[in-house]
């Protein structure tokens, strides 16, 4: 598919409009593999009466009927042989059902390259030695997890020297190691080298929270670390607090900056990472399209207007998730109010 690896060869990753071109004939080409690849799509397009003639414009796309994100917690849907699987990824199934998400090689390379230009970009590649605080799952035979294939990806941009994990695996379930992580903080604080903190906000609370209520005083990492977030609060959710109060607590306990802490918006069922820029907000790269739907009729909504959150990417050839709707609920902002030198719509 020409279009789609030139798009993700395409130099500046937050230019729409010169990518523009680009990304609707790398859409076409991905609709088209799908449909004729996998059954269920085509009868998906068939029975909606959509047709790829009528994508010339950018809003066409929109036309696209998505597929809730939902539906890939119950089947199995591939346009691909089987035999040319590479990565099987799930998701953390918080509230049950895990989807089940098939990577084919070229949707791996195209998404490597697209990661790095991302990181890059974001100045988050480091030759530095860095110590690793992973707020996520330790890894162990048979978790196929996403979040832990995404967190060992992130360690790729910055060369481990040690690596802690906050959810240990105990024999028959996975604990938070309380101790374990004021440990590793505190020796990493006396080695003076850049530490990376990575996982999920909501672990990154409870361990700040924990370090205030055991009176441990705050610490002074080196200037150069970081904090990346990503997989939202879960389960968490009623004592989520806003990112500002997060950020402002992380740099009085731990010492980093908030200009270094960034989030990033990823799904295992949509393999775009989002991550913030330095004003904190998630800009749509030149690789998918936002749009904003209704939650009643589905239409697409403009800026300022809540509804739910719809991907639209060529990036998977793995499987039909061209156009695909998330549980989550997101307004899309204007990009060019931001003030970052980003100018492309950004979702919160």
């Amino acid at each position: 598919m020409k279009a789609r690896e030139s798009l993700f060869k395409y130099s500046k990753i937050y230019d729409h409009k010169g990518s523009e071109e680009l990304f609707i004939d790398a859409m076409i080409e991905s609709i088209e593999h799908h449909r004729l690849n996998c059954e269920f799509y085509n009868k998906l397009l068939v029975k909606r009466n959509f047709s790829l003639d009528r994508i010339k414009f950018i809003e066409d796309l929109y036309n696209i009927p998505p597929i809730p994100a939902h539906f890939f917690k119950y089947h199995k849907i591939l346009s691909i042989d089987e035999s040319k699987v590479e990565v099987h990824a799930t998701s953390s199934g918080t509230l049950g059902q895990k989807s089940q998400i098939f990577l084919d090689k070229s949707s791996l390379e195209l998404g490597t390259k697209m990661i790095i230009k991302s990181m890059r970009y974001h100045k988050l590649i480091s030759i530095i030695p860095t110590n690793y605080l992973l707020l996520g799952y330790e890894p162990r035979p048979g978790n196929e997890m996403g979040n832990v294939k995404v967190l060992h990806g992130m360690m790729r941009f910055a060369p481990a020297k040690e690596k802690a994990y906050a959810l240990r695996w105990t024999g028959d379930s996975y604990h938070i190691d309380c101790f374990g992580i004021i440990s590793a903080l505190k020796r990493f604080e006396k080695q003076r080298l850049p530490v990376r903190i990575l996982g999920f906000p909501s672990y990154l609370y409870m361990m700040l929270k924990m370090l205030k209520s055991l009176n441990i005083k705050p610490l002074s990492l080196n200037k150069k670390s970081v904090i990346l977030m990503g997989g939202g609060w879960k389960k968490y959710n009623d004592s989520k607090i806003s990112k500002p109060e997060l950020y402002k607590m992380v740099e009085e306990l731990l010492g980093i900056k908030i200009e270094n802490c960034r989030d990033f918006y990823s799904a295992v069922e949509h393999s775009v990472a989002y991550p913030e820029c330095k004003n904190h907000h998630m800009h749509v790269p030149i690789w998918s399209r936002v749009v904003i739907r209704d939650v009643k009729t589905l239409e697409p909504l403009g800026y300022d207007r809540p509804g739910f959150l719809n991907f639209i990417s060529p990036l998977v050839s793995s499987m039909p998730i061209s156009s695909i709707i998330m549980g989550d609920k997101a307004v899309l902002k204007d990009g060019k109010k931001c003030g970052c030198g980003v100018t492309t719509p950004y979702f919160e």
